[in-house]
This record gives C-alpha cells, sequence and structure tokens, in this order.
C-alpha cells in the first residue's frame, strides 16, 4: 500500500470519533460538522471494505475491527502530532498535562511542581485531578498517575511503572501526637478515628497490624474521599491511617508524623502511564524527572 493512497483525513476523523464514542464530540474537536465526521468514517469503512462502528440504542460503539484499527493508529498519531509538535516549538515552553489521583496530587506531586519545572525550565506542567476509579470519557494526560493499575482500558496501551508504594501508617498532627499520650494500639481506640467511606479497609488492616483483629472500628468523622478526611487530621481532631510517604517531604516540614510508627502494612502502589511513543521531548523530560523521584525514594 502507497502512502499517498492512506485516507488520512478519515483516519483522523475515525481517531476522534473512536476515542470519544460520539460523533458529535468528534465533531467539535475536529472543529467541524457531524455530518462531515459521518461522511469521513463512511468513506474509511468503504475504503477498508469493514464496519468500524455500530449502534447499540443510542451509543456509538466499536466494532473489533474498529477497536484494532482505534488500538493502532492512536500511537501512530500521536507520535505525529508529537513529532510536529518538536519541530515547530523548538526554543518555545511546552505544555505537558499530568493527570493524577487527587489526594496524590495535593500532597506529592504539587510540592515537587516548582523542582521539577526548575529542572525542566522549557516544560509548563499543567495538572489535572480525578477521583481514583472515577470514569472518564474525555482525553487522557499526557502522563497519567493512577493509584493501583487503573481501570481505564485505554490505558493498556501506554508504558508503565511503579512510581511507589503506599507505606500505611496511623498519622496524626504533631499536636495532637504531643496531647494524646497514645502508648499502645489499644490506646487509640480512646481517641476520634477519621475514615474514609472510599477506602474503607484501611482502619480494618491497620487494627489487624496492631494485633487488635476483629475490634470494632468507632468512627467519629467518616468522609467520602481521602483528601477531605485529611484536612479534617490536619486540624488536629484525631488520628487517621493513610500513606505516610505521601507526606515525607513536604515542603516547610511534615504535616503529619506517625503515631506508633512501628504498626503498619503495605498499601496499594502508583503506577506512571505514558505513551510509548513518548521517548523524546518534553513529556520524557517529566517521565524522567518521576523515575529520579522513584531511585532517590522520594
Amino acid at each position: 500500500m502507497k502512502p499517498r493512497e492512506l485516507p488520512l483525513s478519515a483516519l483522523r476523523a475515525f481517531a476522534a470519533a473512536a476515542q470519544w464514542t460520539s460523533l458529535g464530540r468528534a465533531a467539535d474537536e475536529l472543529g467541524v460538522t457531524h455530518g462531515a465526521i459521518s461522511r469521513q468514517i463512511g468513506k474509511l469503512e468503504q475504503w477498508l471494505g469493514q464496519d468500524l462502528f455500530s449502534r447499540q440504542g443510542r451509543q456509538l460503539v466499536l466494532t473489533p475491527t474498529g477497536e484494532l484499527l482505534a488500538s493502532r493508529i492512536g500511537h501512530s498519531l500521536t507520535e505525529m502530532i508529537s513529532a510536529c509538535s518538536d519541530i515547530a516549538g523548538t526554543g518555545k515552553r511546552h505544555v505537558v498535562t499530568i493527570e493524577a489521583p487527587t489526594t496524590f496530587a495535593m500532597y506529592w506531586l504539587l510540592p515537587r511542581l516548582k523542582e521539577f519545572e526548575a529542572r525542566a525550565p522549557d516544560t509548563e506542567i499543567s495538572l489535572a485531578t480525578r477521583m481514583t476509579n472515577q470514569s472518564y470519557d474525555g482525553p487522557l494526560g499526557d502522563i497519567v498517575i493512577t493509584r493501583d493499575r487503573g481501570l481505564d482500558r485505554r490505558l493498556q496501551s501506554f508504558e508503565k511503572f511503579v512510581l511507589m508504594n503506599e507505606d500505611m501508617r496511623l498519622l496524626a498532627t504533631p499536636s495532637f501526637r504531643e496531647t494524646a499520650d497514645i502508648r499502645s494500639a489499644r490506646d487509640v481506640l480512646r481517641h476520634q478515628m477519621i475514615g474514609t467511606v472510599t477506602r474503607p479497609s484501611d482502619w480494618p488492616n491497620w487494627l489487624n497490624s496492631a494485633g487488635l483483629r476483629g475490634e470494632h472500628v468507632r468512627f467519629r468523622h467518616l468522609f467520602d474521599h481521602l483528601f477531605v478526611a485529611l484536612h479534617c487530621a490536619r486540624d488536629g481532631i484525631g488520628t487517621i491511617v493513610a500513606p505516610h510517604n505521601l507526606f515525607q517531604n513536604d515542603v516547610g516540614g511534615p504535616i503529619f508524623y506517625p503515631v506508633l510508627p512501628e504498626i503498619g502494612f503495605p498499601g496499594l502502589a502508583y503506577y506512571v502511564h505514558y505513551r510509548s511513543t513518548s521517548r523524546a521531548g518534553s513529556i520524557a523530560k517529566v517521565v524522567e524527572l518521576l523515575l529520579g523521584c522513584r531511585s532517590r525514594g522520594l
């Protein structure tokens, strides 16, 4: 097959429609009409002799052939865009979008952004957050950080590595730790315990590690997400089970200290996902910075 025979406009329209599973949203992204997207996809299907989409009610769904094509051309289009951007943007600042869970972004990533941008002065980092396990059908960031491997099937085509593993400990503010007089795991039960709905096993796992298996957890404060619960803990109200290593390098001094630091358990891993075509340029620089943090145990 000769390169000039490839229907590049149709492939671009298909890639956008496959990403959004919506002709309307693909049209918005490319700045054309709904009908133009439909015609381009029809042209591509005729050229291939294969159906790429099917309809399930009002939902646009990729056929197996469509899924295969989307996975293959997505990488190629990304590489072409990256190559053009690197050439066109020589001497300019490049924007790299990092997508990360909210708690991780607030307590681990944000304090390091200044250092990252100092080490990569031609790169501007844009940070987007989402809740762990939150479903999301929008475009993915250049780099996606997930707690555990991530549920988004689009990440299967990305390169990935483990950035860090959660070191789960009982945490409190310095002022609370000084006044609470906690000398044993059972002393913890006399104070206010802060929990989260999204991480229901953290407290039972800590109590099991402390030799208090089966002890009933009596929450005085229960929140929907960890970053909200951490704000409560920062006010010195009580103790919380959370990843200690998210807070070990806080600018201006640690926010939380471990209570009974000898008691803990391993949590989940945080993964960094990035496209395999992003081996050069600004994205690669940020990936190298993240790898540097991993090697230094930060």
